[in-house]
């Protein structure tokens, strides 16, 4: 497993790394890690803030909610976006590809005869 973890992290697949720090085997051992871990910042126990700390928390929050929904917004129209732009290719591609199919000209095409001197060089 970690030599895995050492994979993700040189190929930088965030993606894959979210999903290994959510799988856990045993919880007790993770809690234990991260109660003893200096990176880690203990839970805080909001009864003992003040007032003001609070508001200060509950302004912070609100504002990360709309944050989150406006980016939510965004990626959901980046996504329609790219869609429509991927589907336009398509049509443009499976109408060129019909259109040259449809053409005809080279159906009735004839072979041309040789010039006359070259069937008199090729009698002699």
């Amino acid at each position: 497993m970690s030599s895995l973890r050492f994979v993700v992290s040189r190929f930088r697949l965030p993606f894959v790394s979210r999903y290994l720090s959510t799988q856990t085997t045993n919880t007790k051992s993770r809690e234990i890690q991260t109660a003893t871990d200096p990176n880690v910042m203990p839970t805080l126990d909001t009864s003992q803030l003040s007032d003001m700390e609070q508001i200060y928390i509950k302004r912070f929050e609100e504002r990360h909610m709309r944050n989150v929904e406006r980016r939510q917004r965004e990626r959901r129209r980046a996504r329609a976006i790219g869609l429509s732009f991927g589907a336009l290719a398509l049509a443009i591609y499976i109408y060129t590809i019909k259109r040259v199919r449809q053409e005809t000209f080279l159906d009735n095409f004839d072979v041309p005869e040789p010039p006359p001197q070259k069937k008199a060089a090729e009698h002699d």
